[in-house]
């Protein structure tokens, strides 16, 4: 992914999102202006635009071409109408986009640990499969979000999830992922010094979910910076406790 800046505004875009023609942002922590509505017309864009009021819940929600500013109580949305976006918000959680290639359905998914638990990005792509999507012509961004050493949980907490994930228990060695298209391997979990503790990678989670869904490796682009670790550019609530966000965004 690459980093661009338009006037004040700096933003990640995905290549494989850019090569397809679809509009898009995973967007940086800005202290003013930073709704979607503000953050649209400074880009000079134009489109119904919808959002979530987020509850880290595994609820999918189809959004028309009507313009309605009240959010949605859920964590991903989807649509096939044109000309509409659709508004996710993440400060350490992954912030998913996916587009149809064929169809040009788009879905914006938020996914934390619970949400990855309630199998939201498996809930999604089956939502979009109802609306005409098929699965190989479906492509996904994962942006940044907290890196997994810097996540820590509780053992208890995850056990299932690894499982489910892998077909392997915390005591056995960690499965490792390539890293999408490029060399770096990330293991989903490692051991904390807090032996009733866990270190795990949400992103990981979020890719074994889609390879467990049939989503091939070239079918995803990942965004590896951390939010965590970057406090320049991101929001972070593990870092600093903050109700600050950043958006991102996809057009259809």
């Amino acid at each position: 992914m690459r980093l661009l800046t338009y006037k004040d505004i700096k933003f990640f875009q995905s290549d494989l999102l850019r090569e397809n023609n679809f509009i898009h942002a995973f967007f940086t922590k800005r202290s003013k202006k930073n709704e979607p509505r503000e953050l649209q017309n400074q880009l000079n864009l134009f489109s119904n635009i919808h959002y979530a009021q987020q509850v880290h819940s595994d609820k999918v929600i189809k959004v028309n071409n009507t313009l309605n500013l009240k959010p949605k109580i859920a964590d991903s949305l989807i649509t096939k109408e044109r000309y509409q976006s659709l508004w996710i918000y993440t400060a350490d959680c992954v912030p998913i986009l996916i587009a149809d290639r064929k169809t040009r359905n788009v879905a914006a998914c938020h996914s934390g640990l619970r949400g990855i638990k309630k199998q939201i990005i498996s809930k999604t792509l089956k939502r979009l499969e109802g609306m005409g999507s098929k699965k190989n012509n479906l492509i996904v961004a994962i942006g940044p979000s907290i890196k997994g050493d810097k996540y820590q949980v509780e053992k208890k907490d995850v056990e299932n999830l690894i499982i489910r994930l892998t077909g392997k228990s915390l005591g056995g060695k960690s499965l490792c992922i390539n890293k999408i298209k490029e060399e770096e391997m990330i293991p989903l979990f490692k051991k904390d010094s807090d032996p009733n503790k866990i270190l795990i990678d949400i992103q990981a989670a979020a890719i074994l979910q889609l390879f467990k869904e049939g989503i091939k490796q070239h079918q995803i682009n990942l965004n590896r910076i951390c939010t965590y670790s970057n406090p320049e550019l991101f929001n972070s609530y593990r870092r600093d406790k903050t109700n600050l966000r950043q958006w991102s965004c996809i057009y259809s």
